[in-house]
């Protein structure tokens, strides 16, 4: 079943646009990883620093995978994106129901 995982980034302030940037150049990779549906970037129309980026994947075992390939391969690139950051990122996790 699809997992649909919403990160929840709130940029520094001033840093908005590194962080479109750094999207930018680092999602090609989550996108080709096996299982990855789609990743898309959305910002909030009332606060240009409230990011959430939307990964789909084939299932839980893709994702864990993939997240595990990230964490052992970019530390500097996630080293990077946290300076960019105002706080932690916050993850959400949701599985597609037929309804």
């Amino acid at each position: 079943m699809a997992l649909t995982v919403l990160l929840h980034a709130k940029a520094k302030s001033g840093r908005s646009l590194d962080v479109v940037d750094f999207y930018r150049e680092t999602l090609a990779a989550t996108r080709s990883r096996p299982g990855c549906i789609g990743v898309r970037v959305v910002r909030s129309t009332d606060d240009d620093t409230d990011f959430t980026l939307i990964e789909q994947w084939d299932d839980k075992a893709d994702q864990e995978a993939y997240a595990a390939w990230r964490t052992e391969t970019s530390a500097d690139v996630l080293a990077r994106f946290g300076e960019l950051l105002a706080g932690p990122l916050r993850i959400e996790f949701y599985e597609e129901i037929n309804a």
